[in-house]
């Protein structure tokens, strides 16, 4: 028992006598430690504090607003510096926060070019998209030369009304060689010298008609407006903006990349505006020109207000022939119609994304080939393709606006 308590005390008295090296040697391991930590933290907060204010300035600049993107920047900045540094320490983990934003922000759209003296070239600018996107252009220092397919309509009278001097409007139907090529002398003209900054081919018509339902002539009447208007214009103004090294945007619709019943005509028209676009963009790379397509969802506008879907209404059923008014009958039309109208407020009419979009196609220093506008428009343009075509049908049916209780006469 002696023996047990002496080696005990040698012990403690060994412990004492190497305590105040243990002790030297844990304070400055903890010192290393704070040194680290202080260190690493200074980085992250360097890193997230220059992250944090592009992406403020970029709110503050209006050039873009809540969204996805924006929900993922400040998802990088609460959670990636934590997550960052307790699951990858020491430099690896600053250099994956900084990649994850610089990453985040490259996704963001990009600043704007300056206006200068730029000038711009609108079609359908009678209402919708083209009369707002007038308005923008021109609060913002744009000159603009708007076209209508009715100069002296109350779209053309609020135009010259509510907009500076800086804004044109002119008279065009696409489908007019005479007023066509007028417009194009009058931009040679007034451009010829630097060229023509930008051209957008907005100008389009849709009618909601089955296949079978659709004469000829009313098929011919949604491409001629809708696409060979635009290859018309767009061939003829080449020659001006190949010499500004500038923009062309096409409006197309997200009808353009997904199928719907009842929308045949426009579809065809809308997929060949796509190809076009697609293939114009890869051929005016050369040139230093840039090629957009803008794809909006359904918007409330002037096309979708009562009086305008009942009169389309009328065109087609005084289009149809005999033997296609005994199969589907003026009832069934009449349902579909019906059901259009009462459907049709439930489309947004704030139109600030698509005008949003048609700006930065005209002006952002990197523009994008494709701009889906409108509720869940980006995520339809990326899953709908890659979907089994039963899956897909399905998926086009649940989102269109073909009631599914209505039948045609032969079927009832």
């Amino acid at each position: 028992m002696l023996k047990v308590f002496t080696d005990f005390v040698d012990i403690a008295a060994g412990f004492l006598s190497e305590s105040p090296q243990v002790t030297m040697d844990l304070a400055e391991d903890f010192n290393e430690i704070d040194d680290d930590i202080i260190f690493y933290a200074v980085l992250y907060s360097s890193v997230t504090v220059v992250f944090a204010m592009a992406v403020l300035s970029k709110f503050l600049t209006h050039e873009f607003r809540f969204g996805f993107r924006s929900v993922l920047s400040l998802i990088v900045l609460f959670l990636g510096e934590p997550l960052c540094q307790f699951f990858i320490k020491g430099p690896g983990g600053v250099l994956t926060f900084a990649a994850c934003c610089l990453l985040i922000y490259s996704v963001l759209p990009a600043s704007h070019l300056p206006v200068g003296n730029k000038a711009v070239l609108i079609t359908g600018c009678d209402s919708g998209f083209g009369s707002a996107l007038v308005k923008k252009l021109d609060s913002i220092g744009m000159r603009v030369y708007a076209t209508c397919l009715n100069s002296d309509g109350p779209g053309a009278i609020a135009i010259r009304n509510n907009c500076s001097e800086r804004v044109c409007v002119l008279q065009l139907d696409v489908t007019n060689a005479k007023e066509l090529e007028e417009v194009v002398n009058f931009i040679q003209v007034h451009e010829g010298e630097d060229g023509l900054w930008g051209l957008v081919n907005n100008a389009g018509v849709w009618y909601f008609s089955e296949i079978e339902m659709t004469s000829e002539a009313l098929f011919h009447k949604i491409l001629d407006i809708n696409l060979f208007g635009t290859i018309r214009l767009t061939k003829a103004l080449l020659p001006l903006i190949r010499k500004s090294k500038g923009r062309i945007v096409n409006v197309s619709s997200l009808l353009g990349r997904i199928t719907m019943a009842g929308n045949g005509a426009y579809s065809v028209s809308k997929y060949g505006l796509v190809a076009f676009t697609d293939t114009l963009r890869q051929e005016m790379k050369k040139w230093g020109v840039h090629v957009a397509v803008i794809e909006p969802t359904g918007f409330y506008t002037e096309n979708m207000k009562e009086h305008n879907i009942r009169n389309r209404k009328e065109e087609v059923w005084n289009s149809m022939d005999e033997n296609a008014r005994h199969t589907y009958g003026q009832l069934y039309i009449d349902t579909v119609y019906n059901s259009i109208v009462a459907g049709a407020t439930r489309y947004p009419d704030d139109l600030t994304p698509v005008i949003r979009a048609m700006r930065s196609g005209l002006l952002s220093k990197r523009p994008r080939a494709r701009y889906p506008c409108g509720t869940g428009a980006d995520l339809l343009t990326m899953v709908y393709p890659l979907l089994p075509v039963w899956v897909a049908d399905k998926v086009s049916s649940l989102i269109g606006i073909m009631p599914l209780d209505a039948r045609p006469a032969t079927l009832s």
